[in-house]
């Protein structure tokens, strides 16, 4: 067989002339016509013979719900007009996903997935006509060996395989799955399947290829003493059949199916498919047997694969460039193209009444069309399914179908890319083709592989008197930290972040570099290229997580001190951290059903995510001693507890609440529905990650939170997004990185424009924003130009929605419960700058309520400004212990 060389064909004569040279024999045909006739499957029709194959994203919520980036992933591909739409594997047990972010159908997000199929379907009927109705299939799986629900290795094995144990470092004695857990899989299967009949799915694909637990489970020859595994094919294959069955019993009416693996080349016996003395040879005596077995049961078609990627990457889908860490193949990779297509071919001809899914052409690119013709033409497939070339291309079907043909600057290019993605725990698409969405992602995760994180480190200049350090709020020692990542000790490199940042990992997420530490690194002024501060903080505290170094530091002995914590954000919960680590004991009190603030309810997801908040909260405050510290969730000061009531049980009580009163337009004018509060509506974007928004939305204002609302209200759906500010573009108080990030994503801007009142139709709902243009006059008491109405130059704008960011402010119920506290002239908590204590003894304030909201490591550093100096008043911890 010839050596591996990249693809390089410029005509469809030079692809078959290469077939010829290896003795590759693959049927081509210029009839498109054949791929456009509909096929039957399970009582189902499907418009065209093109599938799409379950090609993971990654990019659903911790809960497994899909996000705006799952929709538009998969309203793409509908309105691409395949015929069936095979939706990625989603997980049936939180402790199978393969990833954090991986797909998971409950209860609790039926509703989100049943919306996702009913514009699915819409967006196919929108592009192919009305009668376009692709079938739908879900893939239900357990991701076994490879299961990483938190984002690190949690493997679940059915075996012992010298390759695939040494592979991931798993010792001798490393447990086997129990057939006992085995068995109440079967019922997760069946849960899952019910919920994806109810929520609109054709049918269910069990998942039983690529090296995941079905498919490792079919391999597992020496699995002794279990009803799941040894020598006779029908055990191994147990979980698979049962589940199969008990599906079909349960649900009649969906078609039930699976992905199988035919071939994974690993030895016997611990392979499948593979000849016993030449794992490199394809053996489908047992494959075409399960395959009939199958057919038996009443599964009406079957995807056939082969490989596992984590082992054999080559054989499972060629490659132009190798992922991280592969080697280059020692075949062509035509001859895995013609593996798989051929292992098609025979399991159609072994089983003619199943309606065969064919695998393999993604790699053929822009000559695809004259294959898959062959291919369903002369029978070895009853359809052509395509992975990666619909990543790239999602309208791949609707091109070839109409005619046109499939445009080679649309096409795959085989680079890996979308692997890589995934291996770096990306959400993961395609690099090259949809560039403006993944490109930026595939960067970033590329930024935070350890050897760049090291060479980057390598380049501080570790300054004597560092201007990074002066530009931290909180006064970070950057050059030491990073020089503890230079010299390869990441623990110490935490610990340096730790003592001056109890919250490294949140504050890493959330606060702007660009205008803090590495806006003042001198290597920018030099090269341009200041050191990636963000990207090696994050790095140290992941790692921190992962290894245990981030817990609580708590003396055994407590020092009887108490404080009651108003606010579960990063002020107060910098506070709580410091204060726990000085011996005192705590009471956390919000409003909110859980810690984070404003920053975790409000920040849009692809900035700041639940699963970020949660993983740094739970490895800091796992091992916190039992009573030290209380957490009172749904619990408002003013409604629920009194200022007097805290300070009579507490030592000392610190108010680190955030300022949730939204500054409205308000007006006689304004309508009763289409205008809601910033805060408001991003709270209820991240809260359901699949809410929509109108096609036309006003964003009054031009700070972060503004900035923020526009960028989600274009990823959720809006067409036009526009920012109405009153100043000028360069007198915007939104950080530089938030304006970029609003002009990519097409945010329009209406600079020197000032939104005065508005439109209401009559029935009562927005019409549109009343505005006035403006010229900026002399400066006022913020040092900016005041901007000045032009007369005569009331404009509407046309609105669906307005979303007013136009400032925040304590609210009245709050500002009632903190009495006579003494006040800035803004309305804000004034403090003692060194100790932030306020016009009260023992009250101390930190955090938005004192200086109006502004980056999460000036709230932690007044936060922990605030626990020293109680610990000083005390007289114990700091000053004690």
């Amino acid at each position: 067989m010839s050596d591996f060389e990249r693809f390089h064909y410029k005509t469809l004569d030079q692809l078959r002339a290469t077939l010829d040279r290896l003795g590759l024999k693959l049927p081509t045909c210029d009839d498109v016509g054949v791929l456009a006739r509909p096929l039957t499957i399970g009582g189902r029709t499907a418009p065209n013979r093109f599938a799409i194959q379950p090609m993971e994203g990654c990019d659903c919520t911790g809960e497994g719900t899909p996000t705006e980036l799952t929709r538009r992933r998969y309203l793409r591909l509908a309105a691409g007009g395949a015929g069936l739409i095979w939706f990625e594997a989603c997980a049936i047990v939180p402790e199978g996903r393969a990833n954090p972010r991986q797909m998971m159908l409950t209860e609790r997000n039926a509703d989100a997935f049943a919306r996702m199929v009913e514009e699915v379907r819409a967006a196919a009927r929108g592009t192919m006509g009305p009668t376009h109705q692709p079938v739908l299939i879900l893939q239900l799986t357990h991701s076994g060996r490879y299961s990483k629900p938190e984002g690190e290795p949690a493997p679940v094995i059915a075996q012992h395989s010298p390759l695939l144990d040494a592979a991931s470092g798993l010792p001798a004695d490393y447990p086997l799955v129990t057939d006992e857990y085995l068995d109440g899989l079967q019922d997760a299967y069946v849960r899952a399947a019910g919920l994806a009949a109810r929520v609109g799915f054709d049918g269910v694909g069990v998942k039983s290829c690529h090296g995941y637990l079905i498919a490792e489970l079919l391999g597992s020859f020496t699995r002794a003493d279990s009803r799941y595994g040894g020598p006779e094919l029908r055990d191994r294959a147990r979980l698979l059949l049962e589940s199969h069955a008990r599906i079909s019993a349960a649900h009649p009416d969906l078609i039930v199916t699976c992905r199988l693996n035919t071939y994974d080349a690993m030895p016997h016996p611990h392979g499948w498919g593979v000849e016993r003395e030449d794992a490199g040879r394809v053996d489908l005596t047992e494959p075409l047997e399960l395959a009939g077995i199958l057919r038996e049961h009443g599964a009406p078609c079957l995807n056939v694969t082969a490989g596992n990627p984590y082992y054999h990457s080559w054989h499972n889908r060629p490659f132009d460039y190798p992922v991280a860490g592969a080697r280059e193949p020692g075949e062509h990779p035509l001859a895995g193209v013609h593996r798989m297509i051929d292992i098609g071919r025979q399991v159609q001809a072994a089983e003619p009444e199943l309606a065969v899914v064919g695998s393999g052409y993604s790699y053929l690119r822009q000559f695809m069309p004259w294959f898959a013709t062959g291919a369903v033409g002369e029978g070895w497939s009853a359809m052509v399914g395509l992975g990666r070339q619909a990543f790239a291309y999602p309208d791949f079907a609707r091109d070839v179908l109409t005619g046109a043909g499939m445009d080679p600057l649309k096409c795959c290019i085989a680079c890996s890319c979308c692997t890589q993605m995934m291996r770096d725990g990306r959400p993961s698409g395609c690099v090259v083709r949809d560039r403006e969405v993944y490109a930026p992602i595939f960067r970033e995760g590329r930024r935070m592989a350890p050897d760049t994180v090291h060479r980057e480190a390598e380049r501080c200049r570790d300054c004597v008197a560092p201007t990074c350090q002066a530009a931290c709020p909180a006064g970070v020692d950057v050059p030491g930290f990073v020089r503890a990542v230079a010299e390869g000790d990441l623990r110490a490199a935490y610990a340096v972040l730790r003592s001056a940042n109890p919250l490294p990992e949140l504050c890493a997420y959330v606060c702007p570099v660009e205008t803090q530490c590495e806006g003042a690194c001198i290597e920018g002024a030099i090269t341009g290229r200041p050191v990636p501060v963000r990207d090696i903080q994050l790095h140290v505290c992941r790692v921190a997580r992962r290894e245990g170094w981030a817990g609580l530091d708590v003396p055994e002995a407590a020092t009887g001190g108490r404080v009651a914590v108003v606010g579960a954000g990063p002020a107060g919960l910098a506070c709580a951290i410091h204060l726990l680590e000085e011996g005192h004991a705590v009471t956390v009190f919000d409003a909110a059903d859980g810690p984070g603030g404003l920053a975790r309810r409000t920040i849009p997801a692809h900035r700041l995510g639940d699963d970020e908040v949660k993983a740094e909260l739970g490895a800091i405050l796992a091992d916190a001693p039992p009573g030290r510290i209380e957490w009172r969730f749904g619990t408002a000061l003013g409604r629920d507890v009194e200022l007097d009531g805290l300070l009579a049980d507490c030592d000392a009580v610190l108010l680190a609440v955030g300022l949730g009163g939204a500054a409205t337009l308000g007006g006689a004018d304004a309508p009763a529905e289409g205008v809601e509060g910033a805060l408001d509506f991003l709270r209820r974007m991240k809260a359901d990650p699949g809410a929509t928004v109108p096609a036309r939305v006003a964003v009054l204002g031009g700070g972060n939170t503004a900035m923020d609302a526009a960028v989600v209200a274009r990823r959720r759906g809006a067409e036009d997004v526009y920012v109405v500010y009153r100043r000028s573009f360069g007198q915007m108080p939104a950080w530089p990185a938030e304006r970029d990030e609003a002009l990519r994503a097409g945010i329009h801007f209406l600079i020197l424009t000032q939104a005065v009142g508005y439109v209401a139709d009559g029935g009562g709902r927005l019409a549109g924003v009343r505005t006035v243009r403006t010229v900026l006059g002399a400066p006022d008491e913020s040092g900016r130009r005041r901007p000045e109405p032009v007369p005569e130059s009331e404009a509407v704008l046309p609105a669906d929605l307005a979303v007013e960011a136009i400032g925040q402010r304590l609210p009245d119920e709050l500002a009632a419960a903190l009495g006579n506290l003494r006040r800035t002239e803004g309305g804000l908590l004034a403090v003692d700058e060194r100790t932030m204590r306020t016009s009260r003894e023992g009250v101390y304030a930190a955090g938005d309520v004192v200086n109006g909201g502004t980056t999460a490591v000036r709230a932690v550093a007044e936060g922990l400004r605030a626990g020293r100096a109680m610990c000083r008043a005390f007289g114990r911890g700091e000053s004690g212990r």
